[in-house]
């Protein structure tokens, strides 16, 4: 018993109790340095957190202007009301067509008499040719 007395005291006095309190405070410091790996230190908690608010900022903004932009985008009734104006516009422009086609062959045959017409006057002999005037016909007919 004396043995283990001595070893006891051993482990007890100045130079073993030093060592002892020497290792569990490495033993302590190295758990603590762990446990920093393991939790987050309070600045990088607010800093992650501010990144988030600014994150979501961003995000609500975009997500207000595509609400806004889908807001106002036409709906179904608008398409439809569009579609039957079209179609009605669509009628109006065949009928134009049809009357400007009436006109261009109504125009055709103006033109076609005009030409008949100047056909007829370039073989009439001018008043002037008939009577051999060199200067040309006056209002009655005669020399001038």
């Amino acid at each position: 018993m004396v043995l283990e007395d001595t070893v006891i005291m051993d482990i007890f006095s100045s130079n073993g109790a030093s060592l002892l309190v020497l290792l569990v405070q490495g033993l302590f410091a190295w758990a603590l340095w762990s446990l920093r790996r393991a939790f987050v230190r309070t600045e990088d908690y607010a800093l992650h957190v501010q990144r988030d608010a600014r994150r979501e900022a961003a995000t609500a903004r975009r997500l207000g202007t595509l609400e806004e932009h889908q807001r106002l985008t036409p709906d179904t009734a608008d398409m439809a009301g569009l579609h039957n104006e079209l179609a009605a516009l669509r009628g109006e422009m065949q009928a134009l067509n049809a009357r400007i086609s009436g006109l261009d062959r109504l125009l055709e045959r103006l033109e076609h008499s005009f030409d008949r017409h100047e056909d007829r006057l370039r073989h009439v002999p001018q008043p002037a040719a008939a009577f051999g005037c060199r200067a040309g016909a006056d209002m009655t007919g005669g020399c001038n």
